[in-house]
């Protein structure tokens, strides 16, 4: 299609050349009567349209085109192709004409079309101010709204046990309040570093030759004493054999303990979650997360891995609200960047009402893997998941307490 029209393009082009100067004929004939033999300057004038209309090419056919029919059909003898010196040096007229015309016909076409690049890279850079002027808002809203929340509750527990005399049970679950609301802001800091520096290059992601189905019981483990807070039961599926992949372990845990702790938050009570690894083909293994929870909506689906974004509340029998499940939107974010950073894939199926399905796919480790095992050479480390992230009493707050090294 595309040599198509380009060959239309050209011939219209052209096409133009041969009207001009049938035009300048047609006139020089109807007036040859009334005139002196020679080059008429309307085909002068066909040779300039022609030249700016359909550029250099153009104005040099339709010179020829003029000086075939003046040499023809209007200068003596007629019907010959005989030019004396003095016609000669009107086609020569012609021709440079011709040149001039053509070659600023091409610096305008040029100029044109810069001008129209410039527009639209004026246009996409002025969407782009004004994405990242709305990204920014959307950034400073959920980050203030998520540093406000908790610092309200410290203070007002804190002013509680100061002028409040209680029992030690009830100083110790205010004690315990205040510690969780701490652990969230503390989760919220290092969660915002860690997408800084892995978006600035400077996170070390090591691909070795990992154990897929070790990494998954490790996930588990953290994330077990949340689930049981909310009743909730963990499956752990790992096929038999399964071969070693090529993969950073601390990278893989990280991004595995943030999709689960996004089920243990959208799951209800008495549902299940199940990890399952199983290789896919000869050259993959999967680890899937799948829990019983309320699901995505169809519309949320495609971006459930942008920053800060969380989601609408879809209702029904298993609606959660805002107070219930806290963060901000950087879990799901923080697990692609770090399953693509090992040149792996991240999927996600759900149904509402159903639950959601998660799917981490990455490559099968092999010899040829030893020949490059750093993805990148930084000073900055992935700060290791330590412990699970923990549940109040009432279940009501889940956080997860990360330390560094």
């Amino acid at each position: 299609m595309k040599n198509i029209s380009q060959i239309f393009e050209v011939s219209r082009r052209y096409l133009i050349a041969v009207w001009a100067v049938g035009g300048a004929f047609a006139l020089t004939f109807a007036a040859s009567r009334f005139i002196e033999p020679g080059i008429s300057p309307l085909f002068l004038l066909a040779v300039m349209i022609s030249a700016w209309r359909g550029g250099l090419g153009v104005g040099l056919f339709a010179t020829f085109l003029s000086a075939f029919a003046s040499a023809f059909v209007f200068l003596p003898p007629r019907f010959s192709l005989q030019i004396d010196r003095g016609n000669m040096l009107q086609l020569a007229v012609f021709t440079v004409a011709a040149v001039i015309v053509g070659t600023l016909s091409a610096a305008r076409k040029r100029a044109e079309e810069a001008r129209e690049v410039l527009l639209v890279k004026e246009q996409t850079a002025r969407r782009e101010a004004e994405r990242a002027s709305r990204v920014k808002d959307e950034f400073l809203a959920a980050v203030s709204h998520e540093l406000r929340t908790p610092l309200t509750t410290i203070k007002t527990l804190t002013r509680v046990l100061q002028r409040r005399e209680m029992t030690d049970e009830e100083r110790a679950e205010y004690l315990a309040d205040i510690a969780s609301e701490c652990d969230r802001e503390i989760d919220l800091v290092l969660n915002l570093l860690d997408l800084s520096r892995i978006n600035a290059g400077g996170v070390q992601i090591e691909a070795k030759r990992t154990d897929a189905g070790e990494v998954v019981r490790a996930c588990e483990k953290l994330v077990r004493g949340a689930a049981e807070q909310r009743d909730q039961k963990i499956s752990v599926e790992i096929a038999p054999e399964l071969p070693f992949i090529c993969a950073d372990h601390s990278a893989l845990r990280r991004a595995l303990c943030a999709i689960a702790e996004n089920a243990i938050k959208f799951t209800p009570n008495d549902r299940r979650i199940t990890f399952r690894a199983a290789r896919s083909h000869d050259k993959e293994v999967f680890v899937e997360i799948e829990d019983e929870g309320r699901g995505i909506a169809e519309e949320d689906l495609p971006r459930v891995f942008d920053k800060f974004y969380r989601g609408r509340n879809a209702g029904g029998a298993m609606q959660a609200s805002a107070e219930e499940v806290p963060g901000i939107g950087l879990g799901l974010n923080l697990a692609q960047t770090l399953v693509e950073g090992m040149n792996g894939k991240i999927e996600v199926e759900s149904r509402l009402e159903k639950g959601t399905k998660f799917t981490v796919r990455l490559p099968i480790w092999s010899e040829e893997d030893n020949r490059e095992t750093a993805m990148n050479r930084n000073d900055f480390k992935l700060a290791p998941v330590n412990s699970a992230f923990h549940a109040t009493q009432k279940g009501k707050k889940y956080d997860r307490t990360i330390t560094r090294r």
